[in-house]
């Protein structure tokens, strides 16, 4: 029987996983994050030569939003359905929001890139593999 941290150790590698094949989709991707239910991260792949732009604890306050903002939504999906994903548009960056059960999925691209909907639509299918 595997123990707790040997389930929370491979699930967090399938996560590293679709990191690596989310951000190998585009040039255009800066960085592809996992984040829990309460904005903690899972698994996060920054493009090699790509500068972070938040630190630690923007990024855990950004996370932290993002996933409140996610959670705030649940109860709208009887009336409206379940959203698709969020686009948000940054005069630095956009971030591409995606949510899968609890597992909240963050993409930026460079503030000039607009993501197409062939690509969302490979991110998608990649967000929604189990």
């Amino acid at each position: 029987m595997e123990k707790n941290s040997q389930k929370w150790e491979k699930m967090r590698l399938a996560y590293v996983k679709k990191c690596k094949r989310i951000i190998s989709l585009s040039d255009e991707i800066r960085y592809v994050g996992i984040v829990n239910q309460y904005g903690k991260t899972i698994a996060g792949h920054l493009k090699s030569g790509v500068k972070p732009m938040f630190s630690k604890d923007q990024v855990r306050n950004e996370f932290f939003a993002v996933t409140s903002f996610m959670k705030l939504r649940i109860d709208s999906i009887t009336s409206i359905g379940k959203m698709n994903y969020v686009l948000l548009n940054h005069q630095k960056v956009n971030s591409l929001i995606f949510q899968s059960e609890k597992i909240t999925y963050y993409i930026t691209f460079s503030k000039n890139v607009i993501p197409s909907k062939v690509l969302i639509k490979k991110i998608n299918n990649i967000v929604m593999q189990e």
